[in-house]
């Protein structure tokens, strides 16, 4: 039997697994589940699905008014600077 005190341990490895993220892949996996479910169960209706398709905005809604709010702040201030500087 042998005995050791002083005992080096290795190194752990570094293992990092890459992760990528794909939106549209995400959102077409998505599609496709709920597509097979409903092919599954014809009868049974998610009502928290089809209210959020039905009620629910785009990104790109939001996207529009944040710019849109910028650029009418810009104005705003564009003008009050004006009457100030005059």
């Amino acid at each position: 039997m042998k005995v050791t005190f002083n005992k080096a341990r290795k190194p752990r490895q570094f293992e990092m697994k890459t992760r990528f993220y794909d939106a549209k892949k995400e959102a077409e996996e998505k599609r496709k589940k709920e597509i097979e479910d409903k092919i599954k169960n014809p009868d049974r209706v998610d009502f928290r699905k089809e209210i959020q398709m039905k009620w629910g905005r785009g990104d790109h809604t939001r996207t529009k008014s944040k710019k849109y709010a910028l650029y009418v702040y810009i104005i705003i201030l564009a003008i009050i600077l004006y009457f100030i500087l005059k």
